[in-house]
C-alpha cells in the first residue's frame, strides 16, 4: 500500500481495507497471450489518439510492434476500455509495453486514464524490469523492478539501460514471436496462481457474475460513505500528522537538479519529478548560461560500438526533464550505410546540440558532425542526408540549411 500510494496515503488505505467489504466485479486472468489477442480495428480510436506521442518514442527507440492485446471482458464497472501494444527491440532482446486503462469512477466523479509503460529484460537468474506502474502486486518471479513516476518512455528506457550495464550476462533474446509467447504465459500463469494462493484474487461465482453484469447496466448509485468506527479515523489522522511532522524536519525540500557532477537551481523546491518536469519554467534563469555552457563542453564519443551506444550517449547528454530526438528514421544515404542522428534541448535558449554518427549497418558508428543549431523555438531539423561524402541537412520548410563534407 505504501508503495501504491505513497507512506501517508499507504497507511491510510491499509486501515481503510480492514473494514471494507470485496469489491463486486474483477479482471479477466491469468490474461493469456491468445485469450487477450486481438486486432488494430478492436482498439478504439481514443485509444490509438491517447497513445499516439508514447507510440511514437517506443518507435523512436527503435522498437517494433509485436501484438496488440485487449482482455476479452471486464466485469470492473469503472474500466470502459482496456489496451496494450507490446514491443521488440532489433536485438529481440528488450520486451516493450504500452498499457492504456480508459474509465470513469462515478463514486469520485472523475475520469480515468492511465498509461503505463514498461521494459523487461531476462536473465537466467530472473528479470530486470523498469515500470512507472506502482499499483500492481509483485510478480513471484526473481528479479528487479524499477518503478518511476513518470510518462515519459525514454526517461523509463534511460534508466532501464541505467540497469542493464550492471550486470555482465547477456538477455535472453526472443528470435520469433511464439517464444515470447511461451515465455508470458508461463509468466502470467505462475503470477496468477502465487496471487490466488495469497488470496489477493479469488475466484467469482456464477452469481456474483450475474450480479456484476446487472451492476454494469444499472444506473449509478448514490456513493456510500465509508463506515469505520471513530477510533480508526483518530488513529488515521494521528499517525498521518505523526509521520507528517516527522517527513518535514528530516527531509528538506531540494531545490537542485544534477547533471554531469554539477547542481542547477531550479525555481521551485518540486514535490516531485512530475511536477519539475511539467513546468515550462523549471529552471532559475540565473543557471541557464552555465548549463547552456556546461551541456555545450560535454565531450561526445569519437566511436560508438552500435546503434545502442550511440543512444545511451545521448540519453547521457540530455538535460533532466528536457528534450531529446531521435532523427535517425529520416535520414538516408547513397551508399546503404547507416546514419545515427539525435538533437538535445538545451533549457530555455531555443537551441538544440545535434550529434551525428554514422558507419555500416549493425556495425561501429563514427562521429561525424557535432554542432549547435539555433531553432528560433518554431523550426526543427528534419531530415538529414549523405550524398557523395556530404551531409545535408534540411529543416520542417525543405530548406537546405547545414552541409559538410566529412
Amino acid at each position: 500500500m505504501i508503495r501504491w500510494y505513497g507512506r501517508y496515503r499507504g497507511l491510510r488505505e491499509w486501515l481503510k481495507t480492514r473494514f471494507k467489504p470485496m469489491s463486486k466485479g474483477g479482471p479477466w486472468m491469468p490474461g493469456l497471450w491468445a485469450e487477450c489477442e486481438c486486432k488494430t480495428k478492436d482498439l478504439s480510436p481514443d485509444f490509438w489518439q491517447a497513445t499516439k506521442p508514447h507510440r511514437a518514442d517506443f518507435e523512436n527507440l527503435g522498437f517494433k510492434q509485436c501484438r496488440l492485446r485487449k482482455p476479452p471482458t471486464t466485469l470492473q464497472p469503472f474500466i470502459h476500455e482496456s489496451g496494450s501494444i507490446f514491443y521488440l527491440d532489433p536485438t529481440r532482446c528488450y520486451f516493450g509495453q504500452l498499457l492504456r486503462v480508459n474509465g470513469y469512477d462515478s463514486a469520485k466523479g472523475i475520469g480515468i486514464n492511465k498509461i503505463t509503460i514498461a521494459f523487461t529484460a531476462v536473465y537466467e537468474d530472473g528479470s530486470v524490469s523498469c515500470t512507472n506502474n506502482k499499483r500492481t502486486f509483485d510478480p513471484v518471479d526473481p528479479g528487479t523492478i524499477i518503478r518511476l513516476n513518470s510518462y515519459n518512455v525514454t526517461e523509463i528506457y534511460q534508466r532501464f539501460q541505467e540497469e542493464l550495464k550492471r550486470r555482465r550476462d547477456t538477455p535472453r533474446a526472443f528470435p520469433d514471436i511464439e517464444s515470447l509467447r511461451q515465455w508470458f504465459d508461463t509468466r502470467q500463469i505462475k503470477n496468477f496462481k502465487d496471487w490466488v494462493e495469497r488470496r489477493l484474487f479469488i475466484q467469482m461465482t456464477e452469481s456474483e457474475i450475474a450480479a456484476a453484469r446487472a451492476a454494469l447496466s444499472a444506473p449509478p448509485s448514490p456513493r456510500s460513505g465509508l463506515k469505520l468506527k471513530l477510533w480508526p479515523t483518530v488513529l488515521i489522522f494521528a499517525l498521518v500528522l505523526l509521520f507528517l511532522n516527522r517527513y518535514s524536519n528530516a527531509r528538506p525540500a531540494d531545490n537542485t537538479v544534477e547533471y554531469h557532477g554539477q547542481r542547477f537551481k531550479m525555481r521551485l523546491p518540486y514535490a516531485s519529478y512530475e511536477d519539475y518536469k511539467d513546468d515550462p519554467n523549471n529552471l532559475d534563469t540565473n543557471e541557464l548560461g552555465r548549463i547552456e555552457q556546461t551541456m555545450e563542453a560535454v565531450k561526445i564519443p569519437t566511436m560508438f560500438s552500435d546503434q545502442r551506444a550511440f543512444s545511451g550517449a545521448m540519453f547521457d547528454l540530455k538535460f533532466p526533464g528536457y528534450g531529446l530526438a531521435f532523427l535517425d528514421a529520416s535520414t538516408t544515404t547513397d551508399d546503404g550505410s547507416a546514419i545515427e542522428a539525435a538533437s538535445v534541448e538545451i533549457p530555455e535558449r531555443n537551441k538544440e546540440r545535434v550529434i551525428v554518427a554514422c558507419g555500416p549497418v549493425g556495425g561501429t558508428l563514427r562521429l561525424v558532425d557535432d554542432f549547435i543549431f539555433e531553432d528560433g523555438g518554431t523550426n526543427d531539423i528534419q531530415r538529414v542526408r549523405l550524398e557523395r561524402g556530404q551531409l545535408e541537412y534540411f529543416d520542417q520548410t525543405g530548406r537546405l540549411f547545414r552541409e559538410k563534407r566529412i
